[in-house]
């Protein structure tokens, strides 16, 4: 045996018999003495809804960027051969990893007698502790960073594995652990797999501003015909004020098709932020007061979203002789609304108060759905993929209630 693979998970949920899927995946590699060697992480992109946002804290922005689960499996595999599998109540990593390995073709023999659970060890060796990690490392002295995240909590339990070594040496109770370990079948040692490329949290964000990818070679269209059908997708994908990865890309395809140029899509952005700008100034006018902080703010956001800046925001505040061209979305009375994903509220509320104003909830997307309500503009779920390819709004929560207000 080479030493240890301490691993942990991020999932959808909490059963793989059900369907969910990881979500994020980290192995730390660590000697027979419980010193790292080494450590590997990467988001994965389950092919479907994230589940908890609020517990793994995994944006579908991210996910999207990130391999499948079976583009990688080959590599976990390689980490984990001839190792002991460790992880805080290994048993619930064991089964996700063992159903992802099978679904990836790869059926290897993981299980309670090759893996070692720092949860169960902590009872002998950590006096009042509970089954949390982060109680346990608190009592044993060990940090616990990046909590919800699976490099975090892995190092973490790297370390409690480290505590507890320090404890046994030199002979460890555990060594029919490690002899099952060194006869389990994984891969060949002539199988070395290509290391893949991981994808963290906060990728999406770190990614250079979108309309960088347009093409600035196109040639130049002078007052672009089909412009309107460019704006109007804008109108949509604004009613967030913010452009969700998905979002960016289907205005990117569309300035393509049309035969936009960047300089060309600068132009378009600037003038929808000076009408919006324009139409905010009126409104305020119309009530006898100055543009709010509130409404402000969020021209700074759109013009962010538009790849522009404060000085473009000052510009389109500046007085101008130019129609206004206000979003035209809003709900009426009979629209189809689907809800998808674990959202702040629950379904059933939210469906409530969709009847209430008039609205019909709908179990599925059809092409006559009119808006999809999701927890992460960016979800992956199927109810978002069916709308995303009839052309339907994906929107959040607190934007769905801002047009319920309209209404």
């Amino acid at each position: 045996m080479t030493g240890y693979a301490v691993l942990d998970l991020e999932t959808t949920g909490l059963s793989p018999t059900l369907h969910d899927r990881i979500v994020e995946v980290a192995v730390v590699c660590v000697d027979a003495s419980g010193e790292i060697e080494s450590e590997w992480s990467t988001l994965i992109n389950p092919g479907r809804d994230l589940g908890p946002h609020h517990v793994h804290g995994i944006t579908a922005a991210d996910a999207m960027l990130a391999p499948a689960f079976a583009d990688v499996a080959p590599w976990v595999a390689r980490l984990l051969t001839d190792r002991v599998v460790v992880g805080h109540n290994v048993a619930f990593d064991v089964r996700f990893l063992t159903a992802e390995l099978a679904r990836a073709g790869l059926p290897l023999e993981i299980d309670a007698a090759t893996s070692l659970c720092t949860m169960q060890l902590s009872r002998a060796y950590i006096p009042g502790a509970s089954r949390g990690l982060a109680v346990c490392c608190e009592l044993a002295g060990v940090r616990h960073d990046g909590v919800h995240s699976a490099l975090g909590d892995a190092r973490a339990v790297a370390g409690l594995l480290r505590h507890f070594l320090s404890l046994v040496q030199p002979e460890v109770p555990w060594s029919a652990t490690i002899e099952s370990a060194t006869h389990r079948a994984w891969l060949p040692p002539s199988d070395v797999p290509a290391r893949p490329v991981p994808v963290h949290r906060g990728d999406s964000r770190a990614t250079h501003h979108w309309l960088a990818t347009l093409a600035d070679r196109l040639p130049r269209v002078t007052n672009p015909p089909h412009a309107d059908e460019y704006l109007a997708l804008l109108d949509l994908a604004l009613l967030d004020r913010a452009l969700s990865v998905h979002e960016r890309t289907s205005l990117l395809a569309a300035a393509h098709e049309i035969g936009l140029s960047r300089a060309d899509v600068d132009q378009l952005h600037r003038g929808y932020l000076a009408a919006i700008a324009h139409a905010a100034l009126a409104d305020a006018a119309l009530e006898g007061r100055g543009l709010s902080g509130v409404e402000a703010g969020e021209l700074h956001g759109i013009a962010g979203a538009l790849g522009l800046d404060g000085d473009d925001v000052t510009a389109a505040l500046a007085p101008a002789g130019m129609s206004v061209r206000r979003p035209v979305f809003a709900l009426a009375e009979g629209d189809q609304v689907v809800f998808t994903g674990e959202l702040g509220r629950p379904r059933d509320e939210w469906r409530g108060i969709a009847r209430d104003a008039g609205l019909v909830p709908w179990p599925h997307v059809t092409e006559v759905t009119r808006l999809v309500v999701a927890a992460d503009p960016d979800s992956l779920s199927g109810k978002a993929r069916a709308a995303r390819r009839y052309g339907i709004p994906v929107v959040d929560e607190p934007t769905f209630a801002g047009l319920l207000a309209r209404a």
